[in-house]
């Protein structure tokens, strides 16, 4: 069986995940991208990563071209803006070199009506990847849900992230059979292995930057400084929890178009570092030193940066608004969530693991993690089609 997966643009993550698919279907298993995608993303590296890593089981499909409603032009420069409409030519000519058994597209839009055309027109069966979770979806309008109730009558099934996805396309009427969850893993394993290499001595000096003589409890947090991502919300929560933990640290690591806002506001806090964008070969030593990783996204479909943290064995605390929140984070085990909206549930969450066993909870997060690690997730999409 031979399938293909068009997938315009994706992330360093996806690489080692469609590496063992292409393994584990003995070379069978191929992704298209987008080269133009990766440029305007500036990611030309990725670009040549996926060629490099991939090989011949890359195919780069160079005649898509992505206008822009917010610019009105081809020539979309990295961040959020309008709607991102796609024009090409000899999109199911470059399919049907390939010649699948199968067809996966992602999501509904972009190359997806193609895809449903292509289906059509050689009869193969057609999957869709799709993330989006009811909260996310919570501002859809009725032309686009019209929309993806009629293309599911052309998709022969979703492969999906986990239950929060599953239940939103269940609530557009999409039949439970038809969902298939595989989960979507982080490439954690260079995390994992830096830590290891990582002495005592290291680690002991390196969070003394932070921490000094103190036996509070250092939380991190990674991710962009946007609004999506909550910081602000946790910010002013924090203020309030060091009245009764004074000795505890947060790190958070990353930048966005808040970050300088909020350096400015939060910057002379003694228990708050901003430390700016740090390289990621650089990101293993903050999950060496943490005690606890929290993230308050007001808005996530899976959050990369929760299984990356546990596979590092950290306990975790995330929002409501994390779609990942009810696969990877059980109270009492290894973490706990809560409402981002709420600044008493960020205070309670915080105050939460002075009262837990850390360690264990670490353990327990790598026991949950490694189910939703590459291997997994590739056996399960794997076994769909076996």
């Amino acid at each position: 069986m031979k399938i293909l997966y068009a997938n315009q643009v994706f992330l360093d993550y996806r690489v080692p995940f469609y590496k063992e698919l292409i393994r584990l279907f003995n070379s069978d298993f191929y992704v298209m991208y987008s080269p133009n995608r990766y440029h305007l993303m500036k990611r030309d590296d990725l670009a040549e990563r996926i060629k490099h890593e991939l090989g011949v089981n890359a195919i780069a499909f160079k005649h898509d071209y992505l206008f822009d409603t917010a610019t009105m032009s081809f020539n979309r420069v990295e961040g959020e803006y309008g709607q991102k409409i796609p024009f090409m030519y000899g999109f199911l000519r470059a399919i049907r070199k390939v010649k699948p058994d199968v067809l996966i597209t992602e999501a509904f839009f972009q190359w997806t009506p193609w895809g449903i055309l292509y289906s059509m027109l050689f009869r193969i069966p057609l999957y869709i990847g799709y993330e989006r979770t009811c909260h996310t979806e919570r501002n859809t309008g009725k032309l686009k849900t019209w929309h993806r109730k009629i293309s599911d009558k052309f998709i022969k099934g979703y492969l999906v992230n986990g239950i929060e996805t599953e239940k939103y396309l269940m609530s557009i009427g999409i039949k439970q059979e038809k969902i298939h969850r595989i989960g979507i893993s982080a490439d954690s394993k260079g995390l994992m292995s830096a830590i290891k290499n990582m002495t005592e001595a290291e680690q002991s000096v390196f969070r003394e930057k932070y921490m000094g003589d103190g036996d509070g409890l250092l939380f991190l947090f990674s991710g962009q400084i946007v609004k999506r991502k909550g910081v602000n919300f946790l910010l002013k929560a924090w203020k309030k929890h060091v009245i009764n933990h004074p000795n505890d640290k947060l790190v958070l690591i990353g930048y966005g178009d808040m970050y300088d806002a909020l350096k400015l506001k939060y910057g002379d806090e003694e228990s708050i570092y901003m430390e700016g964008k740090v390289n990621y070969g650089d990101v293993y030593r903050y999950y060496a030193i943490a005690d606890v990783f929290v993230l308050p996204t007001i808005e996530d479909n899976w959050s990369l940066v929760i299984p990356e943290a546990m596979a590092c064995g950290l306990p975790v605390s995330t929002s409501i608004y994390n779609g990942c929140h009810p696969e990877l984070v059980k109270k009492d085990e290894n973490g706990v969530t809560f409402d981002t909206y709420n600044q008493e549930s960020i205070i309670f969450a915080l105050d939460y693991f002075h009262h837990q066993d850390l360690k264990a909870m670490g353990r327990m997060s790598v026991e949950l993690e490694r189910e939703f690690n590459t291997e997994h997730c590739a056996k399960r999409m794997f076994n769909i089609f076996k």
